[in-house]
C-alpha cells in the first residue's frame, strides 16, 4: 500500500531576496500572537498575513511574542510544539515533554508524544482519539460556533484540525478506510476553503476506492488549477470515465505542472520516503514524490490507465528504453523520462 505523507508542511511564499522560505509552523506562531491583539490587523488567509509580515510586521509580532511566552506557560508550550514538528524523533519528544509540563493539555505535544512514543499502531490511533475528545470538551461548542464554517479561521482551533488529519491519514493507512474519509469529509466541512490540502488527500482515497463520482465532485469544487496532484488525479479520473480525449487535455496539463510524477505512478522511481520540508516546489522531484504518495494506489489499481500513460509518453518521445538490450529472457529495460 502506497502511503501518505505525515502531516505535509503547507508551502509558504518565498521572501525578497535569498531569503529562506518561512516555516509553516513559525507563521503559525506569530499568527496567535497578531491574533492576541482584538485591536489589531485581521487577514483574509495565511498568505496575506505572510505579506505583512514580509512588508515589516514580523520584526513587532516576534518581539511581542518574546514577552507573550514568558509570561504565558500555555503560549510557551504551543511553541515547544511547534519547534517539535521540525526536530527529529528525540528531540522533538523532549520539546514535547516540556510542552505539556507547561500545558498539559496542548494538543500538539501530545500527539507529537504519541507518534514518538506509540509507533503506527492501533495505540496510536486510540491516543489520537482520546486527544481529540479531550480537544474537544476544551474548546467547547460556544467556540466553533463562532467560526461561521470556517474553523480554520480560528487560530486556536488549528491543533485540533491537524490532529484531526494526522488521525485520518493512521484510520487509512490501518484499512479503516471508511473512517479515514469520514474523518476528511468532516475536516472538509470545517474547512471549507481547504487551507491545509485536505481535498487532495480525499481525493487520492476516493479514487484508489473506486468512487468516482466523488472524486470528480470534490475536484471540481476544490481543484486551484496548479495542483499537480490535482491535474494527475483528472488524467485518471477522465480514463475510469472511459474518455480518453478528455484524459489526453488533462495530462497535457499535468506534465506541464509536474512532468516527474510520470515515473512514480508508472512504478519506475526508487522507493520513496515521507519527508517533512518546508517548502514543496512547483514542479519538483519533491511535489513528484508527493503525487506518488497520494496518487500510487489509485494508479496502480487501474493497470489499464498505467498502460495507456506508458503508451502516450512513448509516441510523445518522453519515455524510452535500452534499445542495446536484446537478450529475450532478461527482464524489460527500465523506463525514463527524457529531460
Amino acid at each position: 500500500m502506497t502511503k501518505k505523507p505525515k502531516n505535509p508542511a503547507v508551502p509558504a511564499r518565498r521572501r525578497d531576496g535569498d531569503q529562506p522560505y518561512p516555516s509553516a509552523f513559525r507563521v503559525e506562531c506569530l499568527l496567535r500572537q497578531a491574533h492576541r491583539d482584538p485591536e489589531g490587523p485581521r487577514f483574509a488567509d495565511d498568505a496575506e498575513f505572510v505579506d505583512w509580515l514580509d512588508a515589516g510586521g514580523e520584526a513587532v509580532l516576534t518581539a511581542a511574542r518574546k514577552v507573550t511566552v514568558a509570561a504565558d506557560p500555555v503560549e510557551r508550550a504551543q511553541d515547544l510544539a511547534f519547534e517539535a514538528y521540525e526536530l527529529p524523533a528525540a528531540r522533538a519528544l523532549a520539546a514535547a515533554r516540556r510542552a505539556l509540563k507547561l500545558d498539559p493539555a496542548c494538543a500538539d505535544a501530545r500527539a507529537i508524544k504519541a507518534y514518538v512514543t506509540c509507533g503506527e499502531g492501533p495505540d496510536l490511533i486510540l491516543k489520537l482519539e482520546e486527544i481529540l475528545n479531550d480537544a474537544e470538551q476544551a474548546l467547547g461548542e460556544d467556540f466553533f460556533t463562532r467560526a461561521d464554517g470556517d474553523y480554520w479561521a480560528l487560530v486556536p482551533a488549528r491543533p485540533y484540525l491537524r490532529t484531526a488529519r494526522q488521525l485520518a491519514e493512521l484510520l487509512w493507512d490501518a484499512g479503516f478506510r471508511l473512517d479515514a474519509v469520514s474523518w476528511y469529509e468532516y475536516l472538509m466541512e470545517l474547512d471549507p476553503r481547504d487551507h491545509s490540502g485536505n481535498a487532495q488527500l480525499l481525493v487520492g482515497d476516493y479514487l484508489a476506492m473506486g468512487e468516482v463520482q466523488r472524486a470528480w465532485d470534490v475536484l471540481e469544487e476544490f481543484d486551484p488549477g496548479d495542483s499537480a496532484v490535482m491535474a494527475w488525479s483528472w488524467v485518471l479520473l477522465q480514463l475510469l470515465v472511459d474518455d480518453e480525449d478528455a484524459a489526453r487535455t488533462a495530462l497535457d496539463r499535468a506534465l506541464a505542472l509536474n512532468p516527474y510524477a510520470a515515473t512514480g505512478i508508472l512504478g519506475l522511481g526508487d522507493e520513496i520516503t515521507a519527508e517533512i520540508t518546508p517548502y514543496v516546489a512547483a514542479g519538483s522531484q519533491a511535489e513528484a514524490n508527493v503525487c506518488e504518495q497520494i496518487l500510487g494506489e489509485a494508479w496502480d489499481r487501474a493497470p489499464y490507465a498505467q498502460d495507456w500513460l506508458e503508451d502516450v509518453l512513448e509516441q510523445l518521445g518522453l519515455l524510452d528504453g535500452d534499445p542495446d538490450d536484446t537478450d529475450p529472457g532478461a527482464p524489460p529495460p527500465p523506463l525514463r523520462i527524457v529531460n
